[in-house]
């Protein structure tokens, strides 16, 4: 059977069962034409091994593309489309986990300041007021990027400081509270969003162009390069990656568990809360986000010298 053909009916069958199995489709039609049209029996060893190494080192996206493929030829095998898999059967260690970047409040306040750059040029779709405000709700807030671009007017209700989130990473949608401070960021906001074009109505997009048409997140990673540089904002501990717009979410889990750590408040029992806050599945996904930063060190050593403390004195 035609390779591209099967990887098809593949992905319409892992879809028909529920799942989102967007990146998994991403892969697999890498794959497809990295291979060619050809039938699924002329996929060979050494050209699975190519596509999956690449070029460049071994990173965790090899393992990514060995699972996505892994599933694949389990499916062409139960239904008799080849008799033997050409994965390798020997399998790369995982490199180390990456290691987001925590900003740290002064940095975040140069990026907000620097969003001022939009307004000195009319090639930027972007009004600083928009972009400022949603650095400042994912900085609030944790919430995913696409999470954030996918607001629409009727998703955020500032008299109740409540966002709707719909239809996220898991299936799943949920209410995410925000505080008076942000509340107000945003009620400032809304009012300059409501002079931009709202083509759907109530359900136009909250962050806009000045056309009113919903930011993308191509567009939305330029830019914020682009402000990292201009606050001359980079990664200095030889990590693979530049400062994200993902690591303001890593940063927003990370200041959150400070906080309790400096309120004297039950670290272990808030977790699952702030698990569901973030909308991940269990609290092991939420642990993955907390990155032992010094700050988080001291803390976390200061609690346990107060608890060492009071033990030795009852």
């Amino acid at each position: 059977m035609n390779l591209s053909q099967l990887a098809t009916e593949y992905i319409i069958f892992k879809q028909s069962m529920g799942m989102r199995f967007r990146a998994e489709s991403v892969i697999l039609k890498a794959f497809c034409r990295a291979m060619g049209d050809i039938d699924i029996t002329q996929v060979t060893p050494n050209a699975v091994k190519d596509y999956l190494t690449g070029t460049g080192p071994i990173t965790t996206f090899w393992h990514r593309k060995f699972d996505a493929l892994s599933g694949f030829y389990r499916f062409a095998l139960s239904r008799g489309h080849v008799s033997l898999s050409p994965l390798p059967t020997t399998i790369p260690k995982r490199p180390a986990l990456f290691q987001p970047y925590i900003y740290t409040h002064d940095q975040f306040r140069r990026l907000v300041e620097m969003t001022d750059i939009l307004g000195r040029s009319r090639r930027f779709k972007v009004q600083p007021a928009t972009f400022r405000t949603l650095l400042l709700l994912l900085y609030g807030t944790g919430l995913r990027i696409g999470e954030a671009l996918s607001l629409s007017l009727a998703d955020v209700d500032l008299p109740a400081s409540l966002l709707t989130i719909r239809n996220t990473k898991f299936f799943k949608s949920r209410w995410v509270p925000i505080g008076p401070q942000l509340t107000a960021v945003l009620v400032t906001y809304a009012k300059t969003r409501r002079q931009l074009p709202r083509p759907a109505r109530n359900r136009s997009a909250f962050f806009a162009t000045r056309r009113g048409e919903g930011l993308t997140r191509g567009s939305t990673e330029r830019i914020f390069r682009l402000l990292c540089e201009s606050a001359d904002i980079r990664r200095m501990d030889g990590g693979r990656f530049q400062p994200r717009l993902h690591d303001i979410r890593h940063t927003f889990a990370l200041n959150r568990l400070i906080s309790w750590y400096r309120e004297g408040a039950d670290v272990q029992r808030l977790l699952p809360f702030l698990a569901t806050y973030l909308g991940h599945i269990d609290v092991a996904a939420t642990q993955r986000y907390i990155e032992m930063t010094p700050e988080l060190l001291h803390e976390a050593s200061v609690r346990f010298q107060r608890y060492a403390t009071e033990e030795g004195e009852s």
